[in-house]
């Protein structure tokens, strides 16, 4: 846009902003900013079309034949499985989904105890975020506190807010009986030679 070209964008959902919007919480990415931003994007005369899906809305035909140039900017949000027996089914809850039921306003009140497993940004924010609405939280990390991937700072704001960590510890299985999720079996580890 910047050099002259008139750009469009095609966003799925009805605001724009990807994770940003939808599933990183108020408390740590305030929406005031990120509408700032992308108003910011847009004032450069960049066209915005929401609630249209490439590919299924609008066909990648249509959408070479309108455009010159194509990029996919499709995000990284979906979120890998542990690959552990009993992960599948009620009581468990990836963090991504997790983040965007809450930031959409929906029920997701997790329980009195929570355990997180994981040790980057999306892991905190569902800890920090499972703490707020009232849940004792453990974070589950299979390496120490120096190789979390996650911004230190909100590592810090984590424990101030009472997150409590088990460090050097992976998830084995998640157990369950007829009404849920009842433990989880983790091996402990030990960090090796570099």
């Amino acid at each position: 846009a910047r050099r002259g070209y008139p750009v469009t964008v095609y966003e799925k959902r009805a605001q724009p902003g990807g994770m940003l919007r939808h599933a990183i919480p108020e408390f740590r990415l305030p929406a005031t900013l990120v509408d700032a931003e992308i108003q910011r994007v847009l004032d450069l005369g960049i066209a915005l079309e929401d609630n249209v899906r490439p590919g299924s809305d609008l066909s990648l035909k249509k959408l070479r034949r309108q455009h010159s140039l194509l990029f996919l900017g499709i995000g990284a949000q979906g979120a890998r499985p542990l690959q552990i027996e009993g992960e599948t089914g009620p009581g468990v809850i990836p963090g991504i989904t997790y983040l965007n039921l809450r930031k959409s306003g929906a029920d997701s009140r997790l329980g009195d105890n929570v355990i997180v497993i994981g040790g980057g940004n999306t892991a905190i924010d569902a800890a920090r975020s499972a703490r707020r609405d009232g849940s004792s939280v453990t974070v589950l990390y299979r390496r120490s506190r120096q190789e979390m991937p996650a911004e230190a700072q909100e590592v810090e704001d984590a424990i101030t807010e009472g997150v409590n960590f088990t460090f050097l510890a992976a998830p084995l299985k998640v157990r369950r009986d007829e009404l849920g999720v009842t433990g989880l079996e983790y091996q402990p580890m030990q960090l090796g030679d570099a």
